[in-house]
């Protein structure tokens, strides 16, 4: 079983804090078109696999959202395509508006990146990302681990 602090606020770090606004096309005849905010990346690479992310928006007046986009993980595999050899997975983690959301991805490889993809609808955002640096222990492994040791 996997042990980790996360009530401790000091085994917390932010490592990403930004606000986005999308681009707005003027129209003919007046008013203007809202152009997507791009997939936002996060040009860090992380060895921690417990991460914290919040993303809020202003909400138009009457509407209720809850729903803020993905979180998505990419690692290096070394196949070169397009020039790019990060691969994404299928997988992506949703994520709530206005909650810090807990994600906790498994340890596939050493290091990986993310980005945030919020909804097209979205004229503006921010997104935090905090990393867990407190203690990670799986009670599992180290029980295997000691069985091994003892033979």
């Amino acid at each position: 079983m996997r042990e980790l602090q996360l009530g401790n606020s000091s085994n917390w770090e932010t490592i990403f804090n930004q606000s986005i606004s999308g681009m707005k096309l003027p129209k003919e005849g007046g008013g203007y078109k809202a152009v997507p905010i791009p997939e936002i990346s996060i040009s860090i690479l992380l060895d921690v696999f417990v991460l914290a992310v919040l993303v809020s928006t202003n909400v138009p007046e009457g509407r209720e959202w809850k729903f803020a986009g993905y979180l998505n993980q990419k690692v290096s595999t070394g196949i070169i395509f397009g020039g790019s050899q990060d691969a994404s997975f299928n997988r992506k983690q949703p994520l709530f508006l206005d909650k810090i959301n807990l994600v906790l991805f498994s340890k596939i490889s050493n290091s990986y990146s993310i980005s945030v993809t919020v909804p097209d609808w979205f004229e503006d955002a921010t997104v935090l990302v905090w990393r867990y640096t407190g203690p990670d222990y799986d009670a599992d492994l180290a029980r295997i681990e000691s069985k091994i040791d003892a033979l």
